[in-house]
């Protein structure tokens, strides 16, 4: 107990002498008792918990100058979190939530007019069918989007609001139990159409299997969307990637990882409307194989704006198979007559 008063002391010490920068932390989920000033700080401007137990939040909170906010496995009590905590905080430009910030039957509504940059990671595949009962984003000036969950059975799919919204990533995955997916009861339509207004979207491939399955209301227009990074297997190549460029009349740049996965048998491509605006295609993680060579000669016969094609050799490509392949490339036939072609060792495509 002596060694917690020393910590309120030194935690009391930082504020009084204007701190601007808080990390709070313990590792066995312990229900201490913060001190108060850390919930009526003025000066605080970032303010990073991780693993707590927060049983009651002060009513009195009030964190004016806080702008940056990560919670990491953190507990609060009931809605403690988003009735107490999250309005007192009005200056709040970037919300980071990772793992657990409350209960789990609970009415999960992020409301709020300030916050730019919003990243929220759940890991609630431990508790199944009983996971949450209504998730909300009602944050319609976030322009920085990211979003990681679990989704089957009774777990809710988010409700969104982000009428600002410039770039998104989701990393959407699905409950399994007994070795396979829980697929039923899951619609992701309100999460999609809630970000349509995005300029650059990420998909994980784990999300194109999602979205392929359980967007039960359809794809809207992304009107906006400029830039796309899509990873799949075979199956999302068929149907939602096609689907997605329908619907996305102005996309300018298209990234494209796990074309290894999407064999020519049948002579099947993706289908790429006539009338598309891509000048930009990235090829990521590209493995050698003739089915890869196939897919990138179907994609230039069916760009005709396209300015610029990089492909992204493994990182085991020796540089004679590179060069074979740069030669390979420029013997393609091609729609557009400005492309320049460049190939490079793999590297990071989320970045």
């Amino acid at each position: 107990m002596r060694k917690f008063c020393n910590i309120d002391r030194w935690i009391c010490y930082a504020l009084e002498h204007g701190v601007s920068e808080l990390h709070l932390c313990t590792y066995l989920f312990w229900s201490i008792s913060i001190p108060s000033k850390v919930f009526t700080s003025t000066t605080l401007v970032k303010l990073s918990l991780r693993f707590l137990n927060l049983l009651r939040v002060p009513s009195d909170t009030c964190l004016p100058a806080l702008k940056v906010l990560n919670l990491d496995s953190m507990w609060f009590e009931g809605n403690q979190f988003f009735d107490v905590f999250l309005p007192a905080c009005p200056a709040l430009e970037d919300l980071t939530i990772q793992g657990y910030t409350s209960s789990r039957i609970f009415p999960y509504v992020i409301s709020s007019k300030t916050i730019k940059k919003l990243s929220v990671s759940y890991s609630c595949y431990r508790y199944g069918d009983d996971f949450s009962s209504k998730i909300l984003f009602d944050t319609p000036n976030v322009v920085d989007f990211y979003y990681f969950s679990y989704l089957g059975g009774k777990s809710p799919s988010p409700q969104c609001r982000m009428d600002s919204l410039a770039k998104a990533k989701l990393n959407l995955c699905f409950l399994r139990r007994n070795g396979a997916d829980m697929q039923s009861g899951t619609d992701v339509t309100d999460l999609i159409g809630g970000i349509r207004n995005v300029k650059t979207l990420h998909l994980t491939s784990s999300s194109v299997e999602v979205i392929s399955a359980c967007c039960k209301g359809g794809l809207p227009v992304f009107n906006n969307l400029v830039d796309l990074v899509f990873s799949s297997k075979e199956q999302g190549w068929k149907s939602l990637l096609p689907c997605l460029l329908r619907r996305s009349p102005n996309l300018k740049t298209l990234v494209l990882s796990g074309l290894d996965y999407f064999s020519c048998r049948r002579h099947r491509f993706t289908w790429i409307p006539r009338n598309n605006q891509i000048n930009m295609l990235r090829i990521m993680k590209f493995q050698g194989y003739k089915s890869e060579l196939k897919h990138i000669r179907h994609f230039l016969l069916k760009m005709e704006c396209l300015e610029v094609l990089q492909v992204y050799v493994a990182a085991s490509m020796d540089g004679p198979k590179k060069k074979q392949l740069k030669e390979d490339l420029l013997e393609l036939p091609t729609a557009s007559s400005k492309l320049k072609i460049q190939v490079y060792k793999s590297f990071n495509p989320l970045q």
